[in-house]
């Protein structure tokens, strides 16, 4: 087989039509159709069964399709590699992001790659942590930088910046006027948290257990499946939730939410850099890292 058949099949795979992977790849379905047929005789298993809503992969098309792409992430790795030589005058990167660093850490690094590296192409997909690990194990993406730290066979994790997580209210909150609560006024008062699998949510949750407070207490009112999510909630008045101050300069400076301490807890977690240990970075990834590390040793800084 070649790379062209394995791009084929990926297209198939994200597609799930044959007409799709057809047009996608400049082919008729008929030569698709063959292209399969030859690759499942080399392999000699069925990759994808073909039903009445489309192609459908197998067990075995499920793991073919994990390789595949590593080999396609590995070609284009190659390619990057050449164009290091050249100075990197044209490279595309991919990567990934949980919520915080894809909202305020990275775009403070484009301007900065823009100038240094001009011929990089950054493009980024957002999600939570767990969801970002996961694309990096399956090569879709070529570096990760979340907020949580999650078990995952191959990958090497790099610490970055700290965050910090602040209980804050919005304006007609009980607890607005005061500038301190303890710990068991959590249980009282309605809480907005993160989805599962955030860093944030990862966070506060090993911060309570370790100050003495059973998670299971908080009355959760709401899990919203982003950080500018909750935020708004709480700024128009619904329940308290914790949240980095990077997220809530502005609000914090307008008066629209409150910081309220917490006697006894502190939320801090690691921002983490996250690789394949059998995989080289491509000379774009170095250099992003590079200006991520950078960024980074500021971060700290600009906490509130």
């Amino acid at each position: 087989m070649n790379l062209r058949q394995l791009k084929l099949f990926v297209a198939l795979a994200e597609t799930g039509s044959f007409s799709q992977a057809a047009e996608r790849m400049t082919l008729t379905q008929s030569t698709v159709s063959q292209h399969v047929a030859s690759m499942e005789r080399e392999v000699e298993t069925r990759l994808l069964d073909r039903t009445g809503k489309g192609a459908v992969l197998t067990a075995a098309g499920d793991l073919f399709l994990q390789h595949a792409r590593r080999v396609l992430a590995e070609h284009d790795t190659l390619l990057q590699a050449m164009a290091g030589f050249r100075g990197l005058q044209r490279a595309s990167l991919l990567i990934g992001a949980s919520n915080i660093p894809a909202n305020y850490l990275i775009p403070q690094i484009l301007e900065h790659l823009a100038n240094t590296h001009p011929g990089i192409i950054l493009n980024m997909l957002a999600g939570d942590s767990r969801e970002m690990l996961e694309s990096l194990t399956s090569a879709e993406i070529e570096l990760a930088v979340i907020g949580s730290r999650l078990p995952a066979k191959g990958v090497a994790f790099t610490s970055l910046a700290s965050d910090l997580l602040f209980l804050v209210v919005g304006r007609g909150h009980p607890w607005h006027g005061r500038e301190q609560i303890v710990l068991d006024d959590l249980a009282s008062e309605s809480i907005v948290l993160r989805e599962s699998g955030s860093g944030s949510g990862d966070a506060l949750h090993k911060a309570l257990q370790a100050a003495g407070f059973d998670p299971a207490r908080l009355r959760v009112a709401a899990r919203l499946g982003s950080n500018e999510a909750v935020r708004q909630a709480v700024s128009n008045g619904f329940g308290c939730a914790f949240l980095s101050p990077l997220s809530i300069r502005r609000e914090l400076a307008k008066g629209e939410l409150r910081k309220i301490d917490v006697e006894g807890l502190t939320v801090q977690r690691q921002l983490w850099l996250a690789t394949l240990k059998d995989r080289s970075l491509s000379p774009a990834a170095e250099a992003f890292c590079a200006l991520l590390h950078e960024a980074s040793n500021t971060l700290d800084a600009a906490l509130v």
